[in-house]
């Protein structure tokens, strides 16, 4: 098979400057497309579509800021690729800088400067056999149109546009054994790039692949998860109840929360099946259940036993049994950074010090070894949580063996903890152990940040969506949605397509404070999340209690027992949230459909999902008065909480929603 050739070329020519030819691009389908922009006194001018769909507006612009945006189909709209904006005359613009322009770097000049595509999954991105993504990447403002020449039976082509640079994106299915393709570029001329830069066609072969296949299980995308910290769910066996456990339904108090039991059990769990029925539930992550001395159990004492006072391993298979009846899955707590102080590897340097089997487990630093960091690493400084040496090999097949043993109970996936903690390529090779025994398993890390890199090797399948969180409170906030677009744009772009769908989606967990107390306790600003949440791309994590209106700040207040007496239920935001997961089962397009932005002026968000002829239309407003627009919908839809028809959107009122389908 040939090998892909990273190549730059360069046209060098005398540094003069020039006014700079500047293209405006647009990607979605549309009947007719026009610019408005600054430097033509903002009159429409007729974009240029191509035969490939992409609508296009050349200028000649001296260098500077303009502002611009787009008339499609008769409704003006922003570029959502651009996240910069600005006001002007009342109206949103966007705004595009036009930097001292070369002769190298000149639309339909028939030169390219730079190519970007080589043997990164960003631009080669086998999902599995016989389907792939390839993307080829330029510098703006150098290249007008890019196709893909292949033997393929399907193409399916998306155009990106980053700061500085524009991707042209090829989703291809073949029945080929090896795929020949080849990109052809109009830049005023038709250029072939091929292998080595050649005219000559690259090659990928399916059955030796370059790069992984890459894929998520596919019972994963859009499910409907939902967190449980067990020793505030439930209490459904006093028997195994610690010593000292205080009161279910308190008073509560820092000391109580942070190191107090309260008796929450599997047993529990299995109790509450039907409540999870009713709310839509589809899977359920545990914090971790394993023998632990605090309620929290991040303290692992025995990764192979589970915790006395949540049961033991036949209630834990009983639990799984039922919940698996129900089709709920179970994703259990990884935490292999870090031990507690009671773990037989730590007591033992404890106990012989020197003399130790296991005092490579660790990071030891000195002698006498005492509980405190002075004598040991400790994750984030504390003591009572000794870290871990992952490049022991021993520790590696130890924590293997805790890996193997409850995956041979049938549990369906791993949340691993605090994955920054530890070198991606640890968590590669774990994670490429775990698939070796099951390709089904859902891995998923604890990562707050951007996880680009993550699904390179790749080492997760999804990742706790912080990123979404941060964008949704801001929103519902009454923030804007240019904001809440561009935050989620700047990962959709970037992560491989194949993981959108099983992003954890999430509102708040036991590190966080309650969704409602982040909205400042306004039920209606929490409906709004919630809406983002059940029916964005990705799948909906619901941390326990917040469905019922359960309010705390971070850690320990937001891990109050679960309220069991519905008087205290906030009635509205669980019907929501119920009626929003029985639309989500039964929506291919909310599932595992297409996310495309509609409409984001100021307040008012419109995104659609969709997913062949079905279509989701979701618009919100998040200023706490009415807004009047005139969207049409090009097409019938139906409300799913009133049941009113709607062509066009003409009002929204303050801090409310609406969830339309196609009729």
């Amino acid at each position: 098979m040939k090998k892909l050739v990273f190549l730059i070329t360069i046209i060098f020519s005398v540094v003069v400057s020039f006014s700079a030819n500047t293209s405006f691009l647009y990607s979605k389908e549309a009947t007719s497309v026009y610019l408005v922009a600054s430097f033509n006194d903002f009159e429409p001018v007729p974009m240029e579509k191509s035969f490939t769909g992409l609508w296009r507006y050349n200028a000649d612009l001296e260098p500077g800021e303009y502002l611009y945006k787009f008339i499609v189909d008769g409704k003006r709209t922003i570029d959502f690729s651009n996240d910069k904006i600005t006001a002007y005359n009342g109206e949103i613009f966007n705004v595009r800088t036009v930097q001292e322009a070369y002769a190298f770097s000149k639309v339909g000049d028939g030169k390219v400067k730079n190519v970007y595509f080589d043997n990164q999954r960003r631009y080669i991105n086998p999902v599995q056999k016989g389907e792939i993504y390839l993307s080829i990447e330029f510098e703006k403002n150098d290249v007008e149109d890019v196709e893909l020449q292949a033997n393929a039976s399907s193409v399916q082509k998306s155009v990106i546009e980053f700061d500085n640079t524009i991707l042209y994106r090829f989703h291809i299915f073949t029945e080929s054994e090896v795929l020949k393709y080849r990109f052809l570029i109009y830049d005023g001329e038709e250029i072939i790039y091929g292998f080595n830069g050649s005219e000559e066609f690259f090659e990928f072969d399916f059955n030796h692949p370059i790069i992984s296949y890459f894929d998520i299980p596919e019972w994963s995308k859009g499910r409907i998860y939902y967190q449980i910290f067990p020793d505030r769910f439930r209490n459904g066996d006093s028997s195994n109840d610690p010593k000292g456990t205080y009161s279910w339904n308190g008073p509560h108090n820092r000391n109580s929360l942070s190191f107090g039991f309260y008796g929450g059990d599997l047993q529990g769990v299995i109790d509450s099946i039907d409540y999870l029925e009713y709310l839509g539930v589809e899977a359920i992550y545990f914090n971790p259940i394993f023998e632990a001395q605090t309620p929290h159990k991040y303290d692992t004492t025995d990764y192979l036993r589970i915790d006395d006072s949540f049961g033991n391993d036949e209630v834990f298979s009983n639990m799984l049994k039922a919940l698996h009846e129900s089709d709920i899955k179970v994703i259990l707590d990884g935490v292999f950074n870090h031990t507690g102080t009671e773990f037989f590897a730590m007591k033992e340097n404890f106990l012989k010090q020197e003399k130790s089997d296991y005092l490579d487990w660790y990071y030891i630093k000195s002698f006498p070894i005492k509980k405190s960091t002075e004598s040991y690493e400790g994750w984030h400084g504390y003591a009572d949580l000794p870290q871990l040496n992952n490049e022991n090999p021993k520790v590696r097949a130890y924590i293997n063996h805790v890996i193997g043993k409850w995956m041979s109970f049938g549990i369906d996936g791993w949340r691993m903890d605090a994955v920054d903690q530890l070198p991606e390529s640890y968590w590669s090779a774990l994670y490429e152990n775990i698939k070796n025994i099951d390709q089904e398993i859902l891995v998923v890390g604890e990562f707050w940040r951007d996880a680009t890199s993550y699904f390179e090797d790749p080492s997760f399948d999804s990742v706790m969506n912080y990123i979404f969180r941060d964008a949704a409170i801001a929103y519902a906030k009454g923030g804007r949605s240019i904001n809440f677009v561009n935050t989620t744009n700047a990962y959709i772009d970037k992560y491989p397509p194949q993981v959108l769908h099983g992003l954890w989606n999430l509102l708040g967990s036991h590190d966080t404070e309650r969704i409602l107390t982040a909205l400042g306790e306004d039920t209606q600003r929490m409906k709004l999340a919630v809406v983002l949440q059940m029916t964005f791309i990705g799948s909906p994590l619901i941390y326990y209690g917040d469905e019922i209106g359960m309010t705390g700040t971070t850690d320990p207040f937001c891990r109050v027992p679960f309220y069991w007496d519905d008087n205290k239920w906030n009635m509205e935001t669980l019907e929501l949230y119920s009626q929003l997961a029985e639309l989500r089962k039964e929506s291919n397009a909310l599932r595992k459909g297409d996310y495309t932005v509609l409409y984001a002026d100021e307040s008012v968000l419109i995104y659609e999902r969709s997913y062949k002829s079905e279509n989701v239309i979701i618009a919100l407003n998040s200023k706490d008065s009415q807004i009047e627009i005139e969207h049409d919908l090009q097409g019938n839809y139906i409300d799913v909480f009133t049941g009113k028809s709607f062509d066009t959107i003409e009002e929204i009122p303050g801090k409310s929603f609406l969830v339309l389908v196609s009729e």
